[in-house]
């Protein structure tokens, strides 16, 4: 049994790109927040609308990266829901651009 464990751990380490991580993609998010998020979020996360949270300052993003996909997904107050339009992966990448903006 633990030679089969070691021969796992093994591969895993040699092989490279054989378990994608899946990691955020910062420049897929600036272009996804840019066609869905500028208008109401700003282009440097300075709100237009007056409800929207400020990025710059921090406000809404000291949460986890689930709860922050689960907002996305069902939309707030007048942020609409964004499941079924953007896939997990492309709010993984907003949530990743949007955190640089502070």
């Amino acid at each position: 049994m633990r030679f089969k464990q070691l021969l796992l751990i093994t591969a895993i380490i040699t092989v490279p790109g054989a378990f994608p991580a899946n990691a955020s993609d910062i420049n897929l998010g600036r272009i996804i927040y840019q066609r869905h998020c500028v208008s109401c979020h700003g282009a440097n996360g300075s709100p237009i609308m007056a409800a929207a949270p400020d990025f710059r300052r921090g406000q809404g993003l000291m949460q986890s990266d689930q709860s922050l996909q689960k907002r996305i997904q069902n939309g707030k107050n007048a942020c609409p829901a964004y499941r079924g339009i953007l896939d997990d992966q492309q709010i993984l990448d907003v949530i990743a651009y949007i955190r640089t903006l502070f």
